[in-house]
This record gives C-alpha cells, sequence and structure tokens, in this order.
C-alpha cells in the first residue's frame, strides 16, 4: 500500500526547476489513491479530499527549495524580494505596461449582427493553451488546455446545432500562438471571437479560497458580448459558483476594437472539489449550452443582450 502510495503521489506545483517571482507560500496540489488520509508535505498531514486530491500550502524562501511531499521531492527557485528604495523605505513599484490593439485589427468596430439568420454569423471559438502549454493543472494533473477544448468543442457543437458557422482556433492539443488565435477571427471575417479557458489562483494565493466564474473583455463591443455570456453563466451556475460578473482586461485576445472579443474563465481546477465538477460531463455541457445560448442572446434583434446579468 504504501509503494502504490508513493508512485500514485503527484506534484503538480511548483513543477521541477521552475522559477517563481518572490513570494513566502505557495500552494502544491496532488493526488493519491482514493481512500489515503496520510499525506505529508513538509511532514506536516494534509487534509484529503474523498476522490483523491488534495491542496495546501508551502513555506518557500528566497532561493533555491526543496519540496517534499510524501517522500517524492521536487526543487524549484523562488526570487528575492525587491530592495526598497533609499527614501521611501518601500520597493518601487514597476512602470505601468501599455497596452495596444491588436496590430491586425481595425479600427471601426463592426456592429452586432442582430436580426441575420444564424447562418450569416461566424462566431470564432478560442480554446486556450494546448501543445506543451498546459495551463492549470488540477490535483489528478487534468490539464486546463484539455478541458478548454473539451467545453469548446461542446460550445460548437451547440452553436451548429442552431445554424451558426463556427470556427475553432485549435482542433487538437496543439499548440497555437497567443497573437495568432483572434487573427483567425479577421481571416475568417467574425462576427464574435469567444475565448474559453479555466482558472487557477496566483501561486501564492491558497486554491481553497479562490473559485469563482467570470467574462473578461477590453472595450465596450466586448463588454456588450460579455454581459449576455455572463448572464446565461450565472443562471447555469447559480449559488454553487460565485460570480465576478465582467471584469475589464487588457489580454492580447481581447484587445480587438473591431470584433466583438471576450475571454471566459468558466470555473478553477486547482482544488478537488473545482476538479470534480470540471469531469462532469453533464455539468460541463450546461455550462456549453449556457455559453452558446448566451452569444444567441447577443445576437438578438431586441438588444437587450446581457439586461439579465447578477451582480
Amino acid at each position: 500500500m504504501v509503494l502504490s502510495f508513493l508512485v500514485a503521489a503527484v506534484i503538480a506545483f511548483p513543477r521541477e526547476g521552475q522559477r517563481l517571482p518572490f513570494l513566502e507560500r505557495c500552494y502544491v496540489s496532488g493526488a493519491v489513491a482514493p481512500g489515503t488520509t496520510n499525506v505529508l508535505v513538509q511532514g506536516r498531514n494534509v487534509a484529503v479530499h474523498p476522490l483523491g486530491g488534495w491542496v495546501t500550502m508551502a513555506d518557500v524562501v528566497a532561493g533555491t527549495n526543496v519540496l517534499d511531499v510524501a517522500g517524492v521531492r521536487r526543487t524549484f527557485v523562488v526570487g528575492k524580494r525587491p530592495a526598497p528604495t533609499a527614501t521611501s523605505g518601500v520597493a518601487p513599484k514597476p512602470p505601468a505596461k501599455v497596452y495596444a490593439k491588436l496590430p491586425y485589427a481595425g479600427d471601426a468596430p463592426k456592429p452586432r449582427p442582430c436580426g441575420k439568420p444564424p447562418s450569416e454569423i461566424t462566431v470564432v471559438l478560442d480554446a486556450g493553451h494546448g501543445g506543451a502549454e498546459t495551463g492549470a493543472m488540477s490535483p489528478h494533473n487534468l490539464k486546463e488546455s484539455d478541458l478548454n477544448l473539451a467545453l469548446a468543442r461542446n460550445v460548437r457543437d451547440a452553436l451548429v446545432a442552431r445554424g451558426y458557422r463556427v470556427v475553432m482556433t485549435r482542433e487538437a492539443d496543439v499548440a497555437v500562438a497567443l497573437y495568432d488565435r483572434p487573427k483567425v477571427a479577421h481571416a475568417q471575417g467574425a462576427d464574435a471571437f469567444v475565448s474559453i479557458h479555466h482558472n487557477a489562483p496566483a501561486a501564492d494565493r491558497d486554491p481553497r479560497t479562490v473559485r469563482f466564474h467570470a467574462v473578461y473583455a477590453w472595450n465596450a463591443i466586448g463588454e456588450e458580448l460579455a454581459r449576455a455570456l455572463n448572464a446565461r453563466l450565472a443562471a447555469a451556475f447559480g449559488a454553487s459558483l460565485p460570480n465576478r460578473g465582467v471584469i475589464h482586461a487588457n489580454f492580447a485576445v481581447t484587445r480587438n476594437p473591431e470584433i466583438p472579443s471576450c475571454l471566459i474563465e468558466t470555473d478553477f481546477l486547482t482544488t478537488p472539489e473545482g476538479e470534480l465538477d470540471c469531469w462532469n460531463r453533464a455539468r460541463r455541457q450546461k455550462v456549453a449550452s449556457a455559453i452558446a445560448d448566451g452569444i444567441a442572446d447577443w445576437c438578438a434583434a431586441d438588444g437587450n443582450a446581457g439586461q439579465t446579468e447578477t451582480p
């Protein structure tokens, strides 16, 4: 039993040899055989979910750290705390980043396709990450990139069933360059671009305290689409998942003044409970239907898309 436990143990974060910015604590998660309760991280016992997943916080120091999880060791490097300035005693803030629009995007926003039949409306779906870029990882090493693709396929099927023309930025577990993703929308003359993701907290945040859904957009035309999607997602999740609403974001896939674009973070898969929900096929289909309904609402001729948003 002990041998099988050690073989099953997985450290999802941090990765071997990974370099991290300065932090004092980081989360680690993993999986063991269901029923196992004696998981030790740095000599301390951690709680294990019945499905065999666990997550905990570990103290780290600047420099090289060796993390010991039940006999499985990982080494990673943490940066040093920035030196304070001589005058204020406070570390200087980095200069503000300047975010520009997509270089290949026009400046005139496309009108919402109100009144058009679905067959004349093109939606580009972007399954986030792919290939070596896995994105977030669940305690059982479920890759965000795989989950994004599975959900995007469900959304595609739901839209095609309604008669929409749908184009995917990727159809398999392959890498797609970040700025090539929204470029697909321009090449296809798309009416809307929706990037689908699942979330993970920052390295120094406890995943057990961070879980919600939200839709991110950069400008007014993106926010209009985002509100319609968020309203449907909020109704689908109900009280089971907090709703952060529509959030302004300077993401590469949203900085589009021409084509309405947004990014959906549907859930966090970094805790056993979040992972279990993300594995659930019936729930994933429900989420996909909500996204498809949101797009249909946005296309509606009455102009009321997203007016039922949940705060």
